[in-house]
């Protein structure tokens, strides 16, 4: 099955319309890295051009053993398409081959591994084609795209190995990798938040190379944190190494190129280490909503605004990584260029949680104009901007800082295609100052707001688009819910689009 998505990433649409560059402006990523002919592969690529475009498999020898696309109309920018490793009706024999992708002059190749279906895990559990969004069926033509306005669920939740080609053999329950990213049910999500992590034994900036096979010589497909990163194990084997499955945790200087994407690989089973971690609180990073989730005792105790990883072709490594992470040190106030990120906490070697940055005004006061606003949309180099001003449960970054200790479990969940945000209830209360107020409110007595205005007057959020409130912005402090055109923009973007997944470029040989 080869499917068609449209293309455009969400990234792209925050940055200023630009030429494509005439050298190393096409780009592939493949997910995962090795797979049975029969499961589903994800190839993510971008096109300098829209036109034609083709991709074939290559065994070890060079020579072709699959059309995948031939005359492919690639859009400019981003494309997605699956594959099943077949050709002609036939699987494709295990062992190594390359992908090679072509568009006039420009090419890129990446290798990929078809392994033998009983190698794999204990089934068949690649994404069903029902997920499918539009693309070629059994027969070869391609389908009909959906309305716009479809909510795509596919019948199963998405959880954070969504790209998974394998069944674990551990109960789901408690399990980060297999509990659907949804804040609804309070139970499952903190059985999660508290279950024991397993990490990598090492150094918190020391990162460990996963490999394709379970051979410490064999191609690395990825990295692994040591000390904070949690790993989904889903197989020891009798030889000293365990299959797993983790977001890779590339950065500029990784010895392995790739950047949050999800791999499934070899680790020797000797360095894996159970961790208990923190059962007081528990933090979410959502990568769809931009914001971050406080839970304490059970319950979801606050929410804040934040800024996760703005990737763009020059800095890919800019994403912020996925998965289940440990806090593992206090890292405190540092400096990035001109900007100072204060009370710092390390939870992924050079990703840090910490307060919204600043500059130094020349009295040296601080100045947040260039980055607050940003708060809610991606905007920081990979680390996780968060909120300074109090919300209304009278919580921030500085709160966090008194509060969160080292052992306590945050978990980042990926912005899949097909993950969705729902409405508010039209009933929800909203707060405005009908004396020349600017902003609305989710608080009656929102603490940005001088005492001789308070309290707001109510109003609901069904009447938000009404002439009184449709020029009202949301408050900074209170955080009230988005509107519904930009919910809706949120959703048609992820409705055929992983805006997380990073096109991967190959080293150049």
């Amino acid at each position: 099955m080869i499917r068609k998505g449209i293309a455009l990433l969400l990234v792209w649409l925050m940055l200023p319309a630009m030429p494509a560059s005439s050298e190393e402006a096409i780009a592939m990523t493949l997910s995962p890295s090795h797979f049975a002919a029969g499961e589903t592969l994800y190839v993510f690529f971008v096109a300098p051009t829209a036109g034609p475009v083709n991709l074939v498999a290559l065994d070890a020898a060079g020579q072709q053993q699959a059309q995948l696309l031939d005359g492919y109309p690639a859009l400019e920018g981003g494309n997605e398409i699956t594959w099943d490793g077949m050709s002609n009706g036939q699987p494709l024999p295990k062992g190594n081959y390359s992908l090679h992708l072509s568009q006039g002059n420009q090419s890129v190749d990446m290798e990929i591994t078809i392994i033998d279906r009983r190698d794999a895990a204990k089934g068949q559990a690649g994404i069903d084609t029902e997920l499918s969004l539009g693309g070629f069926g059994s027969s070869g033509e391609l389908t009909e795209q959906p309305d716009s306005n479809q909510v795509i669920s596919g019948g199963k939740a998405i959880t954070p190995a969504y790209l998974s080609s394998h069944i674990p053999d551990h109960s789901p329950e408690s399990c980060y990798w297999c509990t659907p990213m949804d804040l609804k049910d309070e139970a499952a999500v903190w059985a999660m938040l508290t279950a024991p992590a397993t990490i990598v034994e090492g150094g918190q900036k020391e990162q460990i190379i996963l490999r394709a096979e379970p051979d410490g010589e064999s191609e690395g497909i990825g990295v692994v944190t040591c000390a904070s990163q949690s790993v989904h194990v889903l197989e020891n084997l009798d030889n000293g190494w365990s299959l797993v499955e983790a977001y890779s945790s590339s950065f500029h200087d990784s010895k392995v190129k790739a950047w949050n994407a999800f791999v499934s690989g070899y680790l020797p089973t000797k360095k894996l280490k159970k961790k208990e971690v923190n059962q007081q609180y528990g933090m979410i990073v959502d990568k769809l909503t931009q914001e971050l989730y406080i839970f304490k005792d059970g319950h979801l105790l606050s929410r804040l605004l934040i800024s996760t990883g703005l990737y763009n072709e020059r800095q890919p490594y800019n994403e912020t990584r996925s998965g289940e992470f440990l806090i593992v040190s206090r890292v405190g106030e540092f400096r990035s260029d001109n900007m100072f990120c204060s009370m710092a906490l390390r939870f992924n070697s050079g990703d840090l949680l910490h307060e919204v940055p600043h500059v130094k005004n020349a009295d040296g006061t601080k100045n947040y104009k260039n980055t607050e606003y940003k708060l809610g949309t991606r905007a920081s180099h990979g680390c996780i901007r968060t909120q300074r001003l109090k919300n209304n449960d009278g919580i921030n970054m500085t709160w966090i800082w008194d509060n969160i200790k080292v052992g306590t479990k945050m978990v980042i969940w990926e912005d899949f295609e097909g993950r969705q945000m729902d409405y508010p209830d039209d009933d929800t209360p909203l707060y405005y100052n009908p004396n020349g107020g600017s902003n609305y409110h989710s608080q009656e007595n929102c603490r940005a707001v001088k005492d001789q205005y308070l309290p707001l007057t109510a109003f609901t959020y069904g009447q938000l688009e009404e002439s009184t409130f449709r020029e009202m912005t949301p408050c900074s402090y209170c955080t009230p819910p988005r509107r519904k055109g930009i919910i809706d923009e949120i959703n048609r973007i992820h409705m055929t689009e992983s805006p997380g997944m990073v096109p991967q470029v190959p080293p150049k040989k």
